[in-house]
């Protein structure tokens, strides 16, 4: 993995933590507290194949509709590909991601997230998944 970082203020770790807590909430089937480490504002961004989705609540019921239940979550991996602290509030993540289900592959690819610290606790602002 390919790291540029600033002054070192802990926010690189502090978002690689994050990002693993909501895979872990993932892979135990809590979409809710998955969906927690997103920041929770009508100003998130989720940008895919299909567009750019724009708010906390309408990408939650995306999720809710496409992962009803932990049999439709799978599991969620991730490997790390480039992260940069853009300042002491902002973080850069490019990682490479999969969910299988029962060892087959659902869907993968790559994502590039928008860490920023919000009100003391940082929260994915924006994502685009390809």
């Amino acid at each position: 993995m390919t790291t540029a970082e600033p002054a070192h203020n802990g926010a690189i770790p502090a978002v690689q933590q994050a990002l693993d807590g909501q895979v872990q909430a993932w892979n135990n089937g809590d979409l809710e507290t998955a969906m927690a480490f997103y920041w929770n504002s009508p100003e998130m961004r989720w940008i895919s194949k299909t567009g750019v989705e724009k708010g906390y609540q309408q990408v939650l019921d995306m999720f809710r509709a496409d992962f009803a239940d932990k049999s439709q979550m799978g599991i969620y991996t991730y490997e790390p590909l480039y992260i940069e602290q853009l300042s002491p509030e902002a973080v850069y993540y490019v990682f490479r991601w999969k969910i299988e289900r029962e060892g087959k592959r659902l869907m993968g690819g790559v994502s590039s997230q928008l860490w920023k610290n919000v009100n003391g606790r940082w929260v994915a602002t924006s994502e685009h998944a390809s």
